[in-house]
């Protein structure tokens, strides 16, 4: 999985940079179609935000957003809203209707 890191307005510490990197590759663990994530760090006045998008393959991309004082609290924002709608997406693909695998074996 590619981590694409992009800042505007603002220079990224290094730290910074790497904990995006090391939180967001864990994201594949909840779906292994991820392919790419995209991170915009943004400054502004009194705030900084952080935009995560989730590049699944044969699927719609997933954006979250997160705001904070410093770019570690809107970042774990980021990571909570992607690993959620991951959830989502991954409930939303199974086969409710299939039988058990464990009934199906017990049958055979």
């Amino acid at each position: 999985m590619e981590v694409r890191i992009t800042s505007r307005h603002t220079s990224l510490p290094e730290a910074v940079r790497a904990r995006t990197e090391e939180l967001l590759s864990k994201l594949t663990k909840y779906d292994a179609r991820v392919s790419v994530v995209e991170v915009v760090f943004h400054e502004e006045k009194n705030s900084k935000k952080i935009e995560g998008i989730l590049h699944v393959d044969r699927s719609d991309p997933i954006v979250a957003t997160g705001e904070g004082d410093d770019f570690s609290e809107a970042l774990s924002q980021v990571n909570d809203r992607l690993v959620r709608q991951l959830r989502k997406l991954h409930e939303q693909t199974k086969d409710h209707r299939a039988p058990p695998l464990t009934e199906t074996l017990s049958q055979e």
